[in-house]
């Protein structure tokens, strides 16, 4: 299912980055993503799968499992619209690291490696900014991680008296709104 164009453009224009998008473009981008509606319970998709496509949560909310010790599931994540999923499945066609699980009726859309590689021969520019935004959301996902890292080797090097490593100047945190969430913002009501 395409999404309206002119709440697309409403959406592209809170974002910011695809305000140099034409009507034309924001038509041509919608028909490269497929809607995806999902109950309470339903997996979007499983730990192992083939990774293959992204998305963008607009509505509702999902939980991220992994498997824990031995046919354990551990909650690792929630994510709420405007959060983007499996990102690193456009780039990388490594299995899924995680089950996500909607916890509410959601509404996401998909953007598959192969209609990403479409785009980027029949919307060159689009796609360079869409690319542009994963690489962003995976470098600031890897940030946050070494923030954490840091974090739990200074805790270590107090609590053992071991010499603490130097410390790295933090790097400011993420925004709060991701590009992610104020391009899922014109959606929230969607049922």
């Amino acid at each position: 299912m395409m999404l309206p164009t002119l709440e697309t453009r409403t959406l592209f224009q809170r974002a910011g980055v695809f305000d140099a998008l034409t009507d034309e473009e924001v038509e041509a981008f919608t028909r490269f993503l497929v809607e995806r509606r999902l109950t309470p319970g339903e997996a979007l998709f499983r730990e192992g799968d083939p990774g293959s496509s992204l998305f963008v949560l607009l509505y509702g909310d999902v939980a991220v499992e992994v498997h824990g010790a031995g046919d354990e599931r551990v909650v690792v994540g929630r994510l709420v619209a405007g959060d983007v999923i499996g990102e690193q499945a456009c780039l990388d066609p490594a299995p899924r690291s995680a089950t996500v699980t909607a916890t509410t009726h959601a509404v996401a859309v998909e953007l598959s490696r192969v209609e990403l590689d479409r785009m980027s021969r029949e919307l060159p520019r689009v796609a360079s900014l869409l690319l542009g935004l994963i690489i962003q959301d995976i470098t600031d996902r890897l940030r946050s991680v070494d923030r954490r890292i840091e974090a739990e080797l200074s805790a270590l090097g107090r609590a053992d008296g071991a010499p603490r490593r130097p410390s790295v100047p933090p790097l400011p945190p993420p925004p709060a709104h991701s590009i992610w969430q104020r391009l899922a913002h014109r959606f929230r009501g969607a049922p």
